[in-house]
């Protein structure tokens, strides 16, 4: 069972409401990427401010910095998409020790993203999910990898935030933007500051895509469902109803006064009703 795993690297688990499991994950088996424009870190949804360089004298007067910076900042977040998962850390196989390090054991994750622990956590094959995400996507511009937790403070040269005009010059806005963002993805993508490192994120990204809904079919990556402690009676069942022929294991979290804690009395059986 899912609960008795030592393998830190095995999974991924990605935290979601009940009715969004419902009504559209579990019913149509599939995740919809979000908007960079709509991710809830300021880091990456407020607007970038982009200073301009050259190592070819290029007179960086002649152009409006402000406009130019917008431009570059929309183009870079408007074309890229992402899933977001969460990860073990540092299991030992005793499941009474490792509850919290579990990728579901995260309990301001369970309030935040799981409608304060009445909604879910899918727990996913971390190589099947990447097999599927990149056979998927294969025409697209993707990455798939760890965030790194780093405070930085204002100040000294950052290349990741310098348009380089010797290479705009020698393409459309479009174009440099989307290679500015390839080149500087581990800054702009994979890092945000260790107030959020308690997530331990793993995160899937698609750059240079136009268009709204873009899904990926998760195919035969679920192996598990988390209910969260106050997950309604009724949600449970829809949910196990919608999955019980793909061979996943249940689990629902319950507290004991200072603890969360597998509620090991709970049976899942499809409804034939």
């Amino acid at each position: 069972m899912t609960i008795f795993e030592k393998n830190d690297t095995k999974n991924l688990y990605h935290y979601t409401k009940a009715s969004t499991a419902i009504e559209y994950i579990l019913k149509n088996r599939n995740l919809q990427l979000s908007s960079m424009l709509k991710t809830n870190d300021p880091k990456e949804s407020k607007n970038w401010g982009f200073e301009l360089g050259t190592n070819e004298d290029v007179d960086l007067y002649k152009y409006n910095k402000d406009e130019l910076s917008s431009k570059v900042d929309y183009f870079i977040k408007s074309s890229t998409y992402m899933l977001c998962f969460t990860k073990d850390n540092c299991l030992t196989g005793d499941y009474l020790q490792d509850l919290t390090r579990r990728g579901y054991g995260h309990s301001r994750m369970w309030a935040q993203y799981a409608e304060n622990h009445s909604g879910i956590c899918l727990i996913f094959n971390k190589e099947l999910l990447e097999k599927n995400f990149f056979e998927t996507f294969k025409y697209h511009i993707y990455f798939a990898q760890d965030i790194n937790y780093i405070d930085r403070f204002i100040g000294g040269s950052d290349s990741s935030y310098i348009i380089n005009v010797d290479y705009l010059e020698k393409s459309s806005l479009e174009e440099y933007a989307l290679a500015h963002a390839e080149t500087y993805k581990n800054r702009l993508f994979f890092e945000k500051l260790e107030d959020w490192k308690n997530e331990n994120e793993y995160r899937f990204i698609i750059q240079g895509y136009k268009g709204n809904n873009l899904l990926f079919p998760f195919k035969n990556a679920l192996k598990g469902i988390v209910f969260g402690a106050s997950c309604l009676e009724g949600d449970i069942q829809n949910i196990v109803n919608l999955t019980h022929d793909m061979g996943i294991d249940y689990i629902q979290l319950k507290w004991k006064n200072c603890s969360p804690w597998y509620d090991f009395r709970k049976e899942f059986k499809a409804s034939h009703t």
